[in-house]
């Protein structure tokens, strides 16, 4: 489970089997999707039960432009994978990580928006 106030119109998150992308954030804590639904686009009223986390993984990590020869790194944004399969984010000018480790998707779509300024561009 996901809470509303975690998410910024953007992210991806899992409904039910879907991968979707966030459209809208209601004031009462719905979540506005991309997921089709009886024929209709959109999830009005989804809760925060119905949407879950998307787990971060190497994988995902590799399908996109964070991975170049030197690890996972974009524009001085490096991300630094431990054994608990946790990550947290540093910097490739020196060897050192910022704020809390995190493990999902958004997660990191949130942070490197607040450090960056710029959307990062999730292929799934």
């Amino acid at each position: 489970m996901i809470h509303a106030n975690e998410l910024r119109i953007g992210n991806k998150i899992k409904v039910y089997t879907d991968i979707v992308d966030v459209t809208d954030i209601g004031d009462d804590g719905t979540i506005g999707t991309t997921a089709y639904f009886d024929g209709q686009m959109g999830c009005c009223g989804c809760t925060d039960s119905m949407a879950d986390p998307i787990p971060l993984t190497p994988e995902i990590l590799e399908k996109w432009d964070m991975v170049d020869e030197y690890g996972c790194s974009k524009q001085n944004f490096v991300i630094f994978h431990y054994e608990d399969g946790t990550f947290s984010v540093g910097s490739s000018l020196g060897e050192y990580s910022v704020g809390k480790q995190f493990k999902y998707l958004h997660q990191l779509q949130n942070l490197y928006f607040a450090l960056t300024g710029e959307e990062l561009e999730v292929k799934l």
